[in-house]
């Protein structure tokens, strides 16, 4: 649990960072970021949203946000050796320099890593395409659901994204 606290208050402080008077400028967009987020809401309709902050490749931070629209995880259980397709979503990124970008997922895969029992972490790969306003792009991260059992059911209550974006 305190993990979760500090994986929290370190995308809140990276977020709040971003979005201070102080942040450095750039005259654009990096070629590469490091992000770091927080699912934002329960998923929908096998849409994920995702929102959290970056550090890019020349020295400027950004807040980024995402929607994941994919086939159902019941689709690619664990130890099946199967992933679920990504079939779109949209990906925005704004630099402490003010540039922006944004885009849709043109295709990808989540695909179940590690389990743990009997109602622990799910890790998952994320690898997404993406057509933006800078280019073609891609999107790799490493999602992490945190679970709990509830009334003798396993229920997700909190999940973390850490990855990379790159342009070009």
């Amino acid at each position: 649990m305190l993990r979760i606290l500090a994986v929290a208050g370190l995308s809140v402080a990276l977020v709040t960072a971003v979005a201070g008077p102080g942040a450095a400028a750039t005259s654009g967009v990096s070629s590469a970021y490091a992000v770091a987020g927080i699912e934002t809401s329960i998923p929908t309709n096998s849409t994920s949203t995702f929102a959290g902050a970056a550090l890019g490749s020349s020295g400027d931070t950004a807040s980024w946000k995402a929607s994941v629209v994919h086939q159902a995880l019941s689709n690619c259980p664990f130890g099946s050796g199967t992933s679920c397709a990504i079939t779109g979503g949209l990906f925005a990124l704004t630099s402490s320099s003010g540039a922006q970008v944004s885009g849709s997922f043109t295709g990808g895969t989540v695909t179940p890593v590690s389990q743990q029992a009997p109602c622990g972490k799910q890790i998952f790969g994320v690898a997404g395409t993406l057509a933006t306003t800078s280019g073609p792009a891609s999107f790799a991260a490493t999602l992490t659901h945190y679970r709990t059992l509830l009334l003798g059911t396993c229920v997700t209550y909190f999940a973390t994204i850490t990855g990379s974006v790159l342009f070009g």
